[in-house]
């Protein structure tokens, strides 16, 4: 348990949000957003969400238990975009949708969104069983790579010096989380990367065309997909409906900045039509991405400015994590709220809110 923090009693905090493996539940209030009336797939099936785009399910043994994944109709097949993890209920979901879409549309390539598991799990297996070629930004291939070829170890081991310095006193709880192995149990190996995409790339899929938008701070070469035409967004975990995705700053991250960037990319995609109707990675699709991004934006600057307040007296991370989370926090769901809440704090820091100083071989934040 961290120093500091009290065990919430589920009587008094059955309304609290909860932690999932994306971040804290946030939904948007009543009528700010439209869902679509389209019913939700079931596992293994796809239903037409807009022309040329079907929605399929994967389910996930996590939490969150499902990522959803879109068809997109191109000449002579479809293209699939994200995985679902390497677990056997995700691999039967995909074989479902073989014998039932691609028997009609064969898959023509898979486009992947981000690194997390959840997204490019599978993406090895679905190209080694139907032979189709892998798409991603060349940040998130690199992350991949670094994974899977050992890279990953050499931040493994300086890992727990750079918890203990935010204050972490028993790296224990959170140690098999950020283990190099951990990455691959959960994806099916590495892809053959055989396109690229880069930020403002066009894709031409059937007749639509689609623009890649890197859209970083929740995972480093984040893309999203836009087609201004059909005014569809599909977003990955950059803006889902009901979760605040986890941002986080971490011992292997080479953005200074997280927060920074993935508020900067809320604004970006903040320009797109006003119908747009966002196809999320967990989730219902709605429109209303306005509203959304400025809910989400309001929310980090609440926190933000909580955090000022706090480090008014110098804190260490874990110190402010009951501040910004109303839950107990153990495993997974601790191992991110230390890395948003560092996420805040560097934000803090590169606005000249607040500065770090470092006593006793600790990380304190402290207000200006």
């Amino acid at each position: 348990m961290i120093r500091g923090m009290t065990v919430p009693d589920p009587a008094k905090t059955a309304r609290a949000p909860a932690v999932t493996a994306e971040g804290e539940a946030f939904p948007s209030a009543p009528r700010r957003l439209h869902y679509v009336d389209t019913p939700v797939p079931p596992s293994g099936q796809s239903v037409t969400i807009a022309p040329g785009v079907r929605w399929g399910r994967i389910p996930l043994p996590l939490d969150l238990n499902h990522i959803n994944v879109w068809l997109v109709e191109t000449e002579g097949g479809c293209v699939v975009v994200d995985t679902g993890m390497a677990a056997s209920i995700g691999k039967d979901a995909w074989e479902a949708i073989e014998r039932d879409y691609f028997s009609q549309r064969p898959l023509r390539a898979v486009f992947i969104t981000h690194i997390h598991p959840d997204h490019i799990g599978l993406a090895n297996w679905l190209q080694e069983r139907l032979g189709v070629p892998v798409m991603m930004s060349r940040r998130t291939y690199q992350l991949a790579h670094a994974m899977w070829s050992g890279e990953a170890q050499s931040h493994f081991n300086s890992a727990e010096q750079f918890f203990s310095s935010h204050g972490v006193t028993d790296a224990l709880q959170i140690r098999s989380m950020f283990r190099p192995d951990r990455f691959a149990r959960m994806t099916s190996g590495l892809p053959k990367v055989e396109q690229f995409i880069a930020d403002e790339d066009s894709i031409r899929w059937g007749t639509g065309e689609w623009t890649a938008l890197e859209t970083n701070g929740h995972a480093e070469g984040h893309l999203c997909l836009s087609n201004p035409a059909a005014r569809l967004l599909i977003s990955g975990d950059q803006v889902l409906p009901t979760i605040s995705s986890n941002i986080s700053f971490m011992f292997h991250s080479t953005d200074p900045n997280p927060l920074g960037s993935y508020l900067a990319s809320l604004q970006r995609l903040r320009a797109l039509p006003e119908e747009t109707l966002v196809l999320p990675a967990h989730g219902v699709p709605f429109r209303g991405l306005r509203q959304r991004i400025d809910d989400l934006t309001g929310h980090h600057e609440q926190q933000l400015d909580k955090l000022a307040a706090l480090c008014v007296e110098p804190k260490v991370a874990v110190e402010v994590l009951p501040f910004m989370f109303r839950r107990e926090l153990k495993d997974m769901h601790l191992f991110l709220a230390i890395g948003e809440a560092l996420a805040h704090l560097e934000y803090l820091v590169h606005a000249g809110r607040v500065r770090r100083e470092l006593r006793g071989g600790r990380v304190h934040y402290v207000s200006l």
